[in-house]
């Protein structure tokens, strides 16, 4: 597994190598882009926008390892929602991310599917869209 860490916290996403740091955090999406929990399908459609322009404006980013570790507790609930308490791997987090948007557009949500708090569907999106646009394959949840 590569040394290479991130964190995604309140207002930042950091990343080690490279050392690199986006001023967008859950907690700052969210309160920028979801005002009904769920999201609704807009402004699901707003945060990735959103997260995506703060990725291209690091071009550098595109260095990113394929593996990473990240210890965040965030992270660690989505891993133990996939089955894996261990590593998360870039399918299993697009599946989850793939029920959360079925979820958000009407699917009814089994009991104790997600909880009921849009910092975790915000930073579902996040770890998601870092995941997608960086190619990160798998992430240890160290």
């Amino acid at each position: 597994m590569s040394n290479a860490t991130f964190t995604i916290d309140a207002d930042q996403i950091r990343f080690t190598q490279p050392a690199l740091s986006l001023g967008i955090g859950y907690r700052t999406l969210a309160q920028q882009c979801f005002h009904h929990t769920p999201p609704t399908p807009y402004e699901v459609e707003m945060a990735i926008a959103t997260v995506e322009d703060h990725i291209e404006s690091m071009p550098e980013l595109l260095q990113t390892a394929s593996q990473q570790v990240c210890a965040d507790a965030y992270l660690q609930d989505i891993a133990r929602r996939t089955g894996d308490e261990q590593t998360l791997s870039q399918l299993e987090l697009e599946r989850l991310f793939n029920r959360m948007a079925d979820v958000v557009s009407g699917s009814p949500m089994k009991d104790g599917e997600f909880p009921d708090d849009t910092n975790f569907f915000s930073y579902l999106l996040i770890v998601r869209e870092l995941s997608h646009h960086l190619k990160i394959q798998r992430i240890a949840t160290a």
